[in-house]
């Protein structure tokens, strides 16, 4: 083993890292990155979570344990229900991911030796729903041993909607679709455009009548054509074979993972041209796509329980509004019209993307 041959091949790799800025920037921005957004974004525990209040009666016992959840730092009541109508409406509408039920007659039950308080869940993150059940066991509990009263003569009856069996799959099943597109959309697109101007083929086109816009759509075309044989694929195998029951439309599911393909292929072209070579753009849509998807969009870690200054940085994320739409749909059976802030919202991305798209494949000289 010669050094100096050694030494020779390292001056010549080093002269290539410092010549290739953006890989040399990736290197030291993707460890941080991967730091940063895993130490904020996952969270194993509960803290703030969003939950409701209904008091059928308002006695001093049903005031002391309102007040014993109002005061915990892992949960943050968001509303006082008056009926349960109120409850199903906010429940549905995810705006809380759970309601702690104190019936009218708690004071007295409890008195008796024995009480029952309500708790019902919002089953969509089934790993979420479980948490929570267990910090109310354990509050319940607590507040019993406060009032000289054992444990277990204050009991918690739970109910679990959308996910009655608690099952982590229905949650976690939709969210792989996520992936999978982002995978075809973002990836696959960015390395064939990336191929392109590897091999000198962008350059040549300036010289046909080719448009920016023909040479864009029949390139994205067959990976949308791919893109959704896969979607449907995957659902039929989450409806099928993982038993993941499909409550909405299947017309309006369709819909909406073509409005998000559209959005992750305009990602991955967008890519594709402002990283110039297949393996920065792979990097790139690692960074950019995969990550944020998977930690960012609410398929694993709930958003609503992450730093409020990450919170803000999911809104970034076009994985977020739809990983919240597939779920919707699947498990809650709603429709698109009431899902209309995620629709607009990944109908704005894509403009926005469409646009900065458009700006780039003007600096690389294609006509319009």
């Amino acid at each position: 083993m010669r050094l100096h041959n050694i030494a020779a091949i390292a001056r010549k790799e080093v002269r290539h890292l410092v010549r290739d800025a953006r890989s040399l920037a990736l290197m030291f921005l993707l460890p941080a990155m991967m730091l940063f957004l895993y130490g904020y974004a996952i969270r194993l525990d509960i803290v703030d979570a969003p939950i409701g209040l209904l008091q059928e009666s308002h006695d001093a016992l049903s005031n002391e344990l309102a007040a014993h959840f109002e005061a915990t730092p892992a949960f943050r009541v968001m509303r006082h229900f008056h009926d349960r109508r109120e409850l199903a409406d906010a429940v549905t509408a995810h705006e809380v991911w759970a309601v702690i039920v104190i019936p009218a007659d708690f004071a007295t039950s409890l008195g008796r030796g024995a009480a029952r308080v309500q708790l019902i869940l919002d089953g969509l993150d089934a790993n979420s729903a479980r948490l929570m059940r267990n910090y109310v066991l354990q509050l319940v509990n607590d507040h019993a041993l406060r009032l000289a009263a054992q444990p277990g003569r204050v009991t918690v009856e739970y109910r679990t909607w959308f996910n009655e069996t608690n099952e982590s799959r229905y949650a976690i099943v939709p969210g792989v679709i996520v992936m999978v597109m982002g995978v075809v959309g973002a990836l696959m697109t960015s390395l064939t455009i990336a191929r392109e101007i590897e091999s000198g083929n962008l350059v040549m086109l300036r010289t046909t009548p080719l448009t920016r816009s023909e040479f864009l759509l029949g390139k994205l075309l067959p990976y949308f054509v791919v893109g959704m044989i896969d979607v449907m694929g995957c659902v039929a195998a989450a409806v099928f074979i993982f038993d993941v029951p499909l409550r909405g439309s299947l017309i309006e599911l369709a819909g909406a993972s073509a409005l998000f393909l559209l959005v992750v292929m305009t990602q991955g072209a967008l890519i594709s041209l402002v990283a110039g070579t297949q393996i920065l753009a792979a990097q790139l849509v690692q960074v950019t796509t995969f990550l944020p998807a998977f930690l960012l969009s609410g398929v694993i870690y709930a958003i609503a329980n992450m730093p409020v200054a990450m919170q803000v940085v999911t809104a970034a994320v076009p994985a977020r509004y739809y990983v919240a739409l597939i779920k919707a749909l699947f498990l809650k059976g709603a429709t698109l019209a009431t899902l209309w802030v995620e629709v607009g919202a990944l109908l704005a991305v894509l403009l926005v993307l469409a646009a900065l798209l458009a700006r780039r494949a003007d600096r690389l000289g294609l006509r319009r």
